[in-house]
């Protein structure tokens, strides 16, 4: 079954049955992605989503070939043209020998519900790394190993360790925890940038909460007091077990970041 969803897609400036779209369009060739979250029928954050469009691209020395206003144009249409409130729209940059095209569809999303933000989420450890973490770059082999992970073993998120022991991100998600009144993550250049990461630590800014940037080692996770998942369809979650190890779910810096986010996506949406 094709992961494109509802009625209609574009495939460049072309509106097409959803019927028709094929998987193989974006397995192929490289593709680059973001998913954007519709809220209300607006797209949540979206400028940000296409700046870090823009610095994959770069990553890999492409340029994306459209411009800003096209750019939300496209979601515009897409929304309209499928009668979309709330949903994930995907945007791919395919690339593919000397050929290019633009894919804009929306997918299946599943949002947490009230029991998951109130009593956390379960996860499991998995030893995997991305080639290019800080570019948001299709890999169905890492997709398609984790999404089985979490159906097997009924769990939410996976998390991701690399070779040497550390703690990355999630393999849909990026990972903050709590020690001694200080926030951690892991550095920048190992894990992608999420969109709602950086809101997370702007607003650790604003509410002057140490922020941290270090490797996580797995060894000890259970130092930590709290973890909390991030990303466009969970936005702030609470982890309740990574493995056989707990964590709080209602650490007051948690519940701070959380109250802070609720306020700016109200404002964003305005």
């Amino acid at each position: 079954m094709s992961e494109c969803y509802r009625y209609i897609y574009l495939q460049n400036e072309n509106l097409k049955s959803s019927e028709s779209f094929k998987d193989s369009y974006i397995r192929n060739g490289i593709s680059l992605y973001e998913v954007i979250r519709i809220i209300s029928g607006k797209a949540v954050f979206l400028e940000e989503h296409y700046a870090r469009l823009c610095n994959s691209a770069k990553q890999i020395n492409v340029n994306i070939w459209y411009d800003f206003p096209k750019f939300k144009n496209c979601i515009q249409i897409l929304t309209e043209k499928n009668d979309v409130q709330e949903g994930n729209i995907k945007l791919v940059f395919n690339i593919k020998e000397k050929q290019k095209n633009f894919f804009a569809y929306f997918i299946k999303h599943s949002y947490p519900d009230n029991e998951l933000y109130k009593n956390g989420i379960r996860t499991i450890i998995h030893q995997a790394e991305r080639s290019t973490p800080t570019a948001k770059i299709y890999n169905h082999e890492l997709r398609s190993r984790t999404n089985n992970l979490i159906q097997e073993a009924e769990i939410f998120e996976v998390i991701l360790l690399d070779s040497l022991g550390n703690i990355t991100e999630g393999s849909r998600s990026n990972l903050f925890f709590v020690k001694d009144n200080t926030l951690y993550t892991a550095p920048d250049d190992k894990v992608l940038h999420g969109i709602v990461r950086g809101k997370v630590i702007t607003i650790a800014e604003k509410l002057h909460i140490n922020i941290c940037k270090e490797a996580i080692k797995f060894s000890e996770l259970d130092k930590y007091e709290s973890a909390f998942l991030t990303g466009t369809s969970p936005m702030i979650l609470p982890i309740k077990t990574i493995n056989a190890i707990n964590f709080s779910v209602s650490h007051p810096i948690l519940n701070r970041i959380l109250s802070e986010y609720k306020t700016m996506i109200k404002e964003n949406l305005l």
